[in-house]
């Protein structure tokens, strides 16, 4: 009897901790940038750019796309990156050389 007296409030505070989790700041991830839930951005996938907004899908953050092109002042120049696996083309010699 005086196990469940110490063990219910145990459980109660586990009970009472678990919905604070639920309601954390839900953000989308983009760009190497966080933005909350409703925001729009210029997002650029597979060098292709358009207009989307942060959006709660089934309790998960989604983008949507609302539109095919970007206006020309959020448009930002990304780098072309070679991965690193690329193997970097070096000329041989024509003939061998001795050492």
């Amino acid at each position: 009897m005086a196990l469940r007296f110490l063990l219910c409030p145990i459980g109660l505070a586990f009970a009472m901790a678990s919905p604070a989790a639920a309601l954390a700041d839900q953000q989308c991830l983009a760009n190497g940038k966080s933005y909350q839930v409703g925001q729009v951005t210029c997002l650029t996938v597979s060098d292709k750019s358009h207009m989307a907004r942060c959006d709660l899908v089934l309790n998960n953050t989604s983008w949507t796309k609302i539109g095919d092109t970007c206006p020309d002042s959020t448009i930002k120049p990304h780098l072309h990156v070679t991965p690193i696996s690329m193997p970097v083309y070096r000329a041989m010699p024509a003939e061998l050389t001795e050492n």
